[in-house]
């Protein structure tokens, strides 16, 4: 039998003062007696005084019948007037109604879904989702209460304001964006305008400017100094079980350039995923098969580079199925209240039969909303009690926590098959952070936060190394797999250009092209060559006459 809904009870979260890595800031969780099922609604604050006040609120209207008779408006704030009928439009002052945002932005979404891989689709709601709670604050500001409406919002004033908003670090976890970020969301709200202008669901597009930057690396190449220095302290950030796979997929990242939704997606023998070609003839090279669902979209055959292959080949040849590279979840330390513990699965299942989740709540030291996830973990479907009892005795408290799986100060890890690109991304960038790897100078003049080692500065070194053994352009582009050579020549043509320089300088100032005579500079200007003779002058003059 399922749980009684618990109507009224309204958790904040987080129930402490923020920290900047809470983006989405307070979130207050209860049973909806609309939906049927627990949600989430954002408080749309970071003041803690104010979101205890509307947690406040909200219990009150869901006790009080308020949260249904205005469909579901967590406060008096947020109640939406009913638009005004089509009778009286004409004799009302309001706007004229039309299609409003989230009506074209379930259309497009649903458009998108169709055409576009499911990564990008997760950037377009974020991108939208940032766009529309900027826009309705300005709503609630000129109090308006009809909500958003495209032909309102695809005006310029509107997505000025927008870029404004976005630049200053309106509804993000930093104080401001860089103006490639503020372009990047911007892009994604004109592309939907785009959509609904091609359907006449607005007059016209804005020519909205994109914010001015300077177009450089947000990181930079690191060296090999700087790679062991990450190397040495990977054990200290992801334990001393889970370093080797992390040390070893570090090294393969560090040999092939790969990035990291390339690295996780490295087979050692499924075709429909990045994997290695082993030659059958004694004349042929090594390479690495690239399928169409990387980053620029093509399939490619790229050549493997010595380092790589040395590394794949030190893998014993039993271990060579399935994924190249594995990385375990990391260890971390569980802080907990100093009374908090996890009972085992046994003593957890005695208790969801004769406890409710509050009283499991109380004498374990955590939340409702952890006894809840531990009981779905463990799949328990018995009959629950409705009503608090007797509370567990101290005595037996003591025995759960002595037979607990978990206890405050102990070293945990993560269950997790596979870890997701953007994780092991992150996981890398702690690990730069740990070695303090700087890799971009925090300026304020330009909107640039300081900048720790990551996966792709990892990239970088590599066609940095192919750059100083001479490697040419064209091959570069092929290693890096860029679309363009445009990209290519943006990021390293620089680089290319100055040691081209440089060494042609050297070796024109260099003491043994001083002395060089004619012959000598023909074939190199390094040498210096023997003086002719009177009988070789004459013939070198008859050659020259008949050219």
């Amino acid at each position: 039998m399922p749980r009684r809904p618990e109507i009224g009870n309204v958790q904040l979260y987080p129930d402490r003062p923020l920290r900047k890595s809470d983006r989405n800031g307070y979130v207050l969780k209860f049973y909806c007696p609309i939906l049927g099922k627990r949600i989430r609604r954002n408080c749309g604050t970071r003041d803690r005084r104010e979101a205890r006040k509307l947690q406040r609120e909200c219990q009150e209207r869901l006790l009080n019948g308020e949260y249904l008779a205005s469909d579901g408006a967590i406060s008096a704030a947020h109640v939406v007037q009913k638009p005004v009928p089509a009778a009286c439009a004409a004799t009302s002052d309001s706007k004229s109604e039309g299609p409003t945002w989230q009506q074209c932005y379930d259309r497009y979404l649903e458009q998108r879904r169709l055409r576009v891989r499911p990564e990008s689709i997760v950037d377009i709601v974020s991108r939208l989702g940032t766009a529309e709670r900027i826009l309705e604050v300005r709503l609630r500001e000129e109090n308006q209460s009809e909500g958003l409406l495209m032909s309102d919002v695809s005006t310029l004033d509107k997505l000025e304001y927008l870029q404004e908003r976005l630049l200053v670090g309106d509804d993000c976890r930093y104080d401001t964006r860089s103006p490639h970020t503020v372009n990047s969301v911007l892009s994604a709200v004109m592309a939907f305008i785009r959509f609904c202008k091609r359907r006449g669901w607005v007059a016209e597009v804005p020519d909205l400017q994109k914010v001015e930057f300077n177009e450089v690396m947000k990181g930079r190449p690191i060296t090999e100094e700087e790679f062991q220095k990450l190397l040495e302290v990977t054990k200290s950030v992801v334990g001393e079980d889970s370093a080797p796979s992390w040390i070893f997929a570090m090294m393969v990242l560090w040999e092939s350039g790969f990035r990291a939704g390339d690295l996780m997606d490295f087979s050692w023998d499924n075709p429909r995923h990045i994997h290695p070609i082993w030659p059958t003839q004694s004349d042929r090279l090594p390479t690495i098969a690239i399928p169409s669902s990387q980053k620029n979209g093509r399939v490619q055959e790229i050549p493997m580079l010595p380092g790589l292959k040395e590394l794949l080949m030190s893998v014993p040849e039993n271990q060579r199925v399935g994924w190249v590279v594995n990385p375990k979840p990391i260890e971390f330390d569980f802080y907990g209240g100093s009374e908090s513990f996890r009972p085992c699965a046994s003593d957890l299942r005695r208790l969801s039969v004769r406890c409710t989740n509050s009283m499991i709540g109380r004498a374990c030291g955590v939340t409702e909303a952890a006894v809840r996830k531990w009981i779905k973990q463990l799949d328990i479907r018995s009959n629950r009690p409705s009503q608090d009892g007797q509370p567990l005795s101290k005595s037996r408290i003591e025995r759960l926590r002595s037979r607990a799986i978990r206890k405050p100060t102990e070293r945990l890890r993560r269950h997790t098959d596979r870890m997701t690109k953007q994780r092991v991304g992150r996981i890398i960038a702690l690990i730069g952070k740990k070695a303090d790897v700087v890799v971009q100078l925090e300026d304020p003049r330009t909107h640039l936060r300081i900048k720790y080692a990551s996966a792709h500065d990892i990239r970088r070194g590599l066609a940095q190394r192919l750059i100083n053994v001479g490697v040419s352009a064209e091959t570069l582009k092929v290693v890096m797999r860029h679309t363009d050579f445009a990209t290519t020549e943006k990021h390293y043509g620089a680089v290319r250009s100055a040691q081209n320089a440089g060494a042609e300088i050297v070796a024109r100032l260099s003491p043994a092209c001083k002395n060089s005579a004619l012959v000598g500079g023909l074939v190199g200007g390094i040498k210096a060559a023997p003086q002719l003779s009177a009988e070789e002058m004459l013939i070198l003059k008859s050659l020259l006459a008949r050219l």
